[in-house]
């Protein structure tokens, strides 16, 4: 249990009297004490200072683009990129501030990469940049042991595969029609990671943020979710996207409400729930009258149940 969980247990137990509440949520460090202001102020400076030198240099070359030489550009790239990874090298290893290097040398060699294609014109599909962009900053992924950068080199992976398949078709060689290959592609990717993620992260203490893998949680419900609707308006001839998300449904039923619990991810599995189940008696009462009206019922008593059973999971998991 987290300090919040226990606090808010002996405040419902009432182990605390009410005059003392805001000593204890002070003393449990639940409120940020003085000196962690600074810090946080500090961090989300050096973030914002970091993002704006970036973005200023990409800015600075769209700006002076016909003014500055082809050498010059790409010195002045290069020379970015060179500084950053010094940067890191002097500073100490797995800090924020070596971190920040390493990831804004990441986000500078995109714009190195993406010039190039524009200046040598490689005729590079748009998906190429992307991938290619991930492969090459991936040692620097690995080095870093940071979560945003890992983030962000998926991010990457999910718009190479999206371009891709605008651009070349169907992306896995099953017969499972050009329409939902896009998501089964992306649900075994996001779904993969979120399967490491959740078996590494207690070994690896930096890869221990719960945000991260709810972040990969509701890319990979979106997709499942996403499948089982085109099952049900029969937008593909198989049901395989309808039988993988209840598969998914129950096992993440299972694994976040008995083996870890967690509330977030029951919540956004309630949601996908609903979602899907108010599209299926869509799809079978779209001939009948009042349509909508039964649908807005159905779509209040879903939540309905379902705010009731997260409220009383609740508690359960601040007891436990």
């Amino acid at each position: 249990m987290s300090q919040r969980q226990v606090l808010s247990h002996l405040v419902e137990h009432q182990k605390i009297a009410d005059h003392d509440i805001d000593q204890a949520l002070h003393t449990s460090k639940v409120y940020p004490s003085a000196h962690a202001w600074p810090a946080f102020i500090n961090q989300l400076m050096l973030w914002f200072g970091s993002l704006a030198v970036v973005c200023g240099v990409i800015f600075f070359i769209a700006a002076n683009w016909q003014d500055m030489g082809r050498v010059v550009k790409f010195v002045f790239l290069q020379s970015l990129i060179v500084i950053s990874v010094i940067a890191y090298l002097r500073l100490e290893k797995k800090t924020l501030f070596s971190q920040v290097a390493l990831t804004s040398a990441f986000i500078l060699l995109g714009a190195l990469m993406a010039y190039f294609g524009q200046t040598y014109q490689t005729g590079a599909d748009p998906w190429q940049l992307f991938f290619n962009w991930a492969l090459l900053g991936l040692p620097w992924v690995i080095i870093a042991c940071f979560t945003p950068l890992w983030l962000l080199f998926l991010v990457l992976l999910n718009l190479s595969l999206s371009l891709y398949h605008d651009a070349l078709g169907a992306l896995l060689p099953f017969g499972i029609g050009r329409e939902n290959s896009l998501f089964w592609s992306l649900w075994l990717l996001n779904n993969s990671s979120l399967l490491v993620w959740e078996l590494r992260r207690h070994v690896h203490p930096w890869l221990n943020q719960t945000w991260f893998g709810r972040t990969l949680a509701v890319a990979t419900v979106f997709n499942a979710s996403a499948l089982a609707m085109m099952a049900i308006f029969s937008f593909n001839t198989s049901s395989f996207g309808g039988l993988l998300w209840i598969a998914l449904m129950a096992f993440a039923f299972w694994f976040y409400w008995k083996r870890r619990p967690d509330l977030f991810m029951l919540a956004l599995c309630c949601l996908s729930t609903i979602v899907v189940v108010v599209a299926w008696f869509a799809h079978l009462l779209e001939n009948a009258l009042d349509v909508y009206s039964l649908l807005f019922l159905l779509t209040i008593g879903l939540t309905t149940a379902a705010t009731m059973w997260l409220k009383k999971l609740m508690k359960e998991f601040s007891h436990a």
